[in-house]
């Protein structure tokens, strides 16, 4: 919550003023990874941390924020990140989905998941490649995880994975269509069509199957 003060020459805050706190949560963040720590430095939590502030401060009005909302914008830029970048390092590396799940696991976005469940995150991010945001972070950051190169191979591959949803069977594409372009949840669309949340389940993994076996033919992955 920010205080209603307006900002003025004399008592702007910088980044640094709050430079003990990014490097605080980036501590606690880099040590959640456990084993993964080696696929990102603490340095770069503590960067994309201070990205957050900054966004922050140059954006708004106010000079002052409480250290709850700052912790909170800095935790979730730190997690988002984490996400975007190893969704896409998981299907780069299918190899490393342990570390990817850990990752993940970390960042707060999975729980228990298997290996049906990790390719569906996987997928999902495919799937919405065009809107990276989460919805729980207060400050948007611009994903500069990809090279362009990377970014373009991701967008095509979008591109193939939308194409290859047209030939599913209707109810697995409208399932896979209201879970990753509608943000439902897996419950809700159960709720939906009156049926249980392990069906709605099938449904999604057999779809991805097909998906994942149409790549494959077109020497996508």
């Amino acid at each position: 919550m920010q205080t209603s003060e307006p900002l003025n020459k004399s008592t702007e805050k910088t980044v640094n003023d709050y430079i003990e706190l990014i490097e605080t949560i980036a501590r606690i963040e880099y040590t959640r990874l456990k084993t993964s720590s080696h696929l990102i430095d603490y340095s770069e939590l503590v960067n994309i941390g201070a990205i957050a502030v900054y966004v922050i401060l140059t954006n708004s009005k106010y000079n002052d924020f409480n250290i709850s909302y700052m912790s909170t914008a800095i935790k979730w830029a730190i997690r988002n990140e984490l996400r975007r970048r190893y969704k896409w390092y998981a299907f780069k590396h299918p190899s490393h989905k342990e570390d990817t799940k850990e990752v993940l696991e970390s960042s707060g976005e999975l729980e228990e998941l298997d290996q049906s469940e990790i390719r569906e995150v996987i997928y999902g991010a495919i799937l919405s490649i065009d809107d990276l945001a989460d919805a729980e972070n207060p400050v948007q950051i611009k994903d500069s995880s990809l090279t362009p190169e990377e970014s373009l191979e991701f967008r095509e591959l979008n591109k193939a994975v939308k194409n290859a949803m047209k030939y599913l069977p209707p109810r697995e594409k409208m399932v896979l269509e209201t879970r990753f372009y509608k943000g439902k949840k897996i419950k809700e669309i159960a709720d939906d069509l009156k049926i249980s949340s392990s069906r709605v389940s099938r449904i999604i993994q057999s779809g991805l199957d097909k998906i994942k076996e149409n790549l494959r033919k077109q020497e996508l992955i």
